[in-house]
């Protein structure tokens, strides 16, 4: 397997740093929910936008090399961190993907399960279509 690409991240003090990223650094928080101050980063967050990303990415190139138009698709994200007894979690992730220029439904489920299968996040994770495209 050869390489494509690497990077690093490290967790201190309350923040991420991400080598070569702009800006260099996130502030990480506890959200509300987990008696936090809320209103920037955590964990889930940065997993969120890590995970919408890779999808979307992996949507634009393969459906681009098929010829399918991109514009105005989204990949939507959603990750629930869940409690079950004292300092046991678990992680859940659905994704959904909308793709307003492909109207055939066959094509874009098809196109979805070739993205699930790209996008190395994915890992599993339910990822449907948006009704309509």
């Amino acid at each position: 397997m050869t390489k494509l690409y690497s990077t690093s991240a490290v967790s201190r003090n309350g923040r991420v740093e991400v080598d070569g990223a702009e800006p260099t650094a996130l502030t990480v928080i506890q959200p509300v929910e987990l008696g936090g101050s809320g209103g920037g980063w955590d964990p889930e967050r940065l997993f969120a936008a890590a995970l919408a990303t890779c999808v979307h990415q992996s949507l634009v190139v393969i459906a681009s090399s098929a010829g399918h138009d991109t514009e105005g698709s989204a990949v939507r994200a959603e990750v629930t961190l869940s409690g079950h007894g004292a300092q046991q979690y678990d992680l859940d992730a659905r994704l959904v993907v909308e793709l307003p220029n492909i109207t055939d439904d066959d094509r874009r489920r098809t196109l979805v399960d070739r993205v699930a299968q790209h996008c190395p996040l994915v890992n599993g994770w339910e990822v449907s279509v948006a009704q309509g495209g």
